[in-house]
């Protein structure tokens, strides 16, 4: 925490009072003004977030069922589109990085479409334009990608709905939460009845019991919220210095391949992977030193059902991933010594 943070909590303290009330307007309009939308609900998760608004979409648009997501994402995303009744449809991932391919992708869109889910796996932003090009609404799943652009645009300022998170191993922490971006008034409107612990007794007296998701998110968790929002800038800046030191020894490498941002893109550098044939042993190396590396930063959702044929590109390029530390409070040492590592290469 910065003294930004302890400010939020001494003013929570002095107050006595962490419920649903200034902070929560504060994130409200902050993330309102940033991102370029109309309606801000705040959530106890980015899980919950998707599965109001894919509930909302649904109410919208009914008789349409499927939502096509990537086979290479978070098993929560999958149970927020199953807890919404609808059916997910797995997409390959491309052949040279872990997002969607999209030709893949607009080969599956059909009449019971109900949308998109980009998830800009790692920070790195999926190609929204051509899944918006294929006519049906897309999700954009900033939890990992908030800050990153395309063109100077952020990923968060496009799509019918935005998820944000505020977990604990999320790109902006508070412990918790998350908030659902509307850019569309009726979805908006839906979202925000279904967010609340109860309605009006005249709203059941006039249809009858109706469920809904109330969310409770207050101003502590707010309050450390927007503190990091107000610093993002900064926070992505020092990712990608790091990310550049790893790059220019890896670059310099015939045996990895660094994953290319695109033209017009800068990644937030959530998290830092390479692909390498070697793989296994590139893990094996960088742990013996010390250097807490990875296979994945996400889960092959393909493999709980056992099949990969469907997905070709993912079932090559997922055990060639080679993930390595990066985050802002990283020192210049313990930089240096992931660098070092990366440059020696599997011994």
């Amino acid at each position: 925490m910065l003294a930004a943070d302890f400010r939020y909590l001494q003013g929570l303290i002095e107050r006595n009072y962490v419920g649903d009330g200034p902070l929560c307007d504060d994130l409200r309009q902050l993330l309102k003004a940033q991102f370029s939308c109309s309606e801000v609900v705040l959530t106890d998760s980015g899980t919950a977030a998707l599965h109001l608004g894919l509930l909302a979409l649904a109410a919208e648009q009914r008789g349409r069922r499927r939502v096509l997501v990537s086979a290479y994402v978070c098993p929560e995303v999958i149970s927020a589109i199953v807890r919404a009744g609808l059916e997910p449809v797995l997409a390959d991932s491309r052949d040279d990085s872990l997002n969607l391919d999209m030709a893949h992708l607009g080969g599956l869109v059909d009449a019971q479409t109900l949308a998109i889910i980009c998830t800009h796996v790692g920070g790195l932003p999926d190609d929204y334009a051509t899944a918006a090009s294929f006519g049906v609404p897309v999700i954009s799943d900033c939890a990992q990608a908030i800050g990153s652009t395309v063109a100077g645009r952020d990923v968060a300022c496009d799509g019918v709905c935005v998820i944000l998170s505020f977990g604990a191993t999320k790109m902006l922490s508070a412990g918790g939460g998350g908030a659902l971006l509307c850019r569309s008034e009726s979805v908006a409107g839906i979202v925000a009845k279904l967010a609340r612990p109860e309605l009006p007794v005249e709203e059941y007296r006039r249809g009858g019991f109706q469920v809904t998701w109330g969310q409770h998110v207050g101003d502590l968790t707010a309050g450390l919220a927007a503190a990091q929002v107000r610093r993002l800038a900064p926070i992505i800046e020092r990712r990608r210095s790091i990310a550049e030191s790893y790059e220019r020894v890896l670059r310099a490498r015939s045996d990895v391949t660094t994953v290319s941002e695109g033209t017009g893109v800068r990644a937030n550098r959530f998290r830092y992977y390479f692909l390498s044939p070697e793989a296994a042993c590139w893990i094996k190396a960088l742990r013996s030193k010390g250097i807490d590396a990875r296979e994945s930063i996400s889960h092959v959702i393909p493999e709980y059902h056992g099949d990969m044929r469907a997905f070709p590109h993912l079932g090559s390029v997922s055990t060639m991933v080679v993930s390595v530390p990066i985050f802002p409070a990283m020192t210049a040492q313990q930089t240096e010594t992931v660098v070092a590592a990366l440059s020696a290469g599997p011994e």
